[in-house]
């Protein structure tokens, strides 16, 4: 594996957000292939629609919340009756 190849992979890794550009045939391609770098697909200004490309913007997926992930110690349980 070439070097820079390696400082690539290693910048993927460390990556928070990315915006690509790619062709517009090609953007669901770019999603999936962006998915096994752990990033996200998120839709916000920043991904937008030119003439032949689309810019998409990603996430790394550990920075998106769930409302399934439960709130720490409990603080947004609701006791009341």
């Amino acid at each position: 594996m070439s070097a820079e190849l390696e400082r690539l992979l290693k910048m993927m890794g460390q990556v928070v957000s990315m915006e690509l550009r790619v062709g517009n045939t090609d953007v669901q391609s770019a999603i999936d292939m962006m998915d096994g770098y752990g990033l996200r697909y998120k839709n916000s200004w920043a991904s937008m629609e030119l003439a032949d490309h689309t810019v998409v913007e990603f996430w790394r997926k550990d920075l998106f919340k769930s409302a399934a992930d439960p709130l720490p110690n409990d603080a947004g349980r609701d006791d009341r009756d």
